[in-house]
């Protein structure tokens, strides 16, 4: 009940920041156009793709979302098996046929649903099966902070002030409060 009760604090404070409306993932996208690649190409094109984007990479064959090619994926299938990034295609290193999530779900609904599955990116598809892009968890963190990390401290602050009993998130907390505006410290989400 605790992750419940956490989740609810955040909700509370990411209206006061936002006024009340959550920002669904189709603001949060916006226009941008996504970064995608074929199946079919290796993991060093997939890779470029992924740097140019500073994040996962839909993987979409004629239009149909296939898989999400993602850091994760790069060290654990290519790097720790010492596979060659020129000779290794995408469809055998990426997460096939991830879960997508609807654009009208809250930055909040979002941040659940990758905790409750530890994801870190999600592939954002319209009802008609529209892919519009890819969100990762440090976006979405870094936008419900008002990009300074502010209402995540706050909110972990908050928390842990309720949480007296807490003792062994002090460190986090202390960590989370000494981190200057720029950086930005992340939600632990594995």
């Amino acid at each position: 009940g605790q992750t419940r009760a956490q989740m609810a604090a955040m909700q509370q404070l990411l209206e006061q920041m936002f006024g009340g409306s959550l920002p669904t993932l189709r603001t949060i996208l916006g226009k941008e156009h996504y970064v995608s690649v074929k199946s079919t190409s290796n993991v060093r094109e997939a890779a470029d793709m992924r740097a140019q984007a500073r994040k996962g990479v839909l993987v979409v064959d004629e239009g149909e979302l296939v898989g999400i090619f993602t850091p994760k994926d790069m060290l654990s299938r290519v790097i720790a098996k010492g596979l060659s990034p020129d000779l290794t295609s995408v469809a055998s290193v990426m997460t096939p046929n991830p879960d997508c999530v609807s654009p009208d779900l809250t930055m909040l609904d979002a941040l659940r649903e990758m905790h409750d599955h530890k994801f870190l990116h999600l592939p954002v598809r319209e009802e008609n099966g529209t892919v519009l892009g890819l969100v990762d968890v440090m976006e979405l963190v870094c936008h419900s902070a008002g990009g300074d990390g502010k209402g995540w401290r706050d909110f972990f602050s908050g928390a842990m002030e309720a949480k007296d009993t807490m003792k062994s998130h002090d460190d986090t907390l202390s960590e989370i409060s000494s981190t200057h505006s720029h950086s930005i410290q992340a939600p632990s989400i594995s």
